[in-house]
C-alpha cells in the first residue's frame, strides 16, 4: 500500500493522502519468502488465471500477522530441523516430492535432519504455477502465577 496525493473537491487549495493497494508479481520463490520478522505486504493474493462470477481473479488473499516466537539462530547445529520457523510465510511450487515442512524424525535428530525446509526455496517460478503457500502459525505463551491451576 502507498500513500498517494489526492486533491480535496471542496478544498482545491490543500490534498489528502489516500492509502492506495498497489500491486506487485512475485515471480519466484525468493521473492514470495518472507522471513520472520522482515517486512511483509499488507496482503498476498494468490490468484488464478480464472475470474469469478463478478469477473475477479479467482483466488486466497493471506494476511499476515505472526505472534511466533524468535527463531533459532541460522548458525545454530540443530537449524536444519527446524528451518521453516524462520519463514513467516512462504509460497512454492508444488511438488510430490514435498508433502510437509517437516518430518517427525526432525524432532529426534534435528542435527541431521531429514527435511529441510530452506531446501525447498530454491528460486523457481511460480508464476502460473501450482502453489503451495507455507504458513507458519504460533503463539509465544510465558506462564505467570495468574495462569494457575491452567496453563497452556
Amino acid at each position: 500500500m502507498v500513500f498517494v496525493p489526492m486533491a480535496v473537491p471542496w478544498s482545491p487549495e490543500h490534498q489528502l493522502q489516500r492509502l492506495q493497494v498497489t500491486r506487485k508479481l512475485l515471480e519466484t520463490e525468493e521473492q514470495a519468502a518472507f522471513l520472520m520478522g522482515s517486512a511483509t505486504p499488507r496482503y498476498l493474493y494468490l490468484a488464478s488465471n480464472h475470474s469469478n462470477k463478478w469477473g475477479h481473479p479467482r483466488g486466497y488473499r493471506i494476511q499476515m500477522l505472526s505472534f511466533a516466537g524468535k527463531p533459532l539462530p541460522q548458525n545454530s547445529s540443530m537449524a536444519k530441523g527446524f528451518s521453516w520457523e524462520r519463514y513467516q510465510l512462504a509460497v512454492t511450487q508444488r511438488k510430490e516430492e514435498e508433502p510437509s515442512s517437516s518430518s517427525v524424525f526432525n524432532q529426534n535428530d534435528p542435527w541431521a535432519a531429514t527435511v529441510d525446509f530452506s531446501d525447498f526455496i530454491n528460486n523457481e517460478t511460480i508464476a502460473g504455477k501450482d502453489l503451495v503457500a507455507w504458513v507458519t502459525a504460533g503463539f509465544l505463551h510465558i506462564p505467570h502465577a495468574e495462569d494457575i491451576p491452567n496453563t497452556v
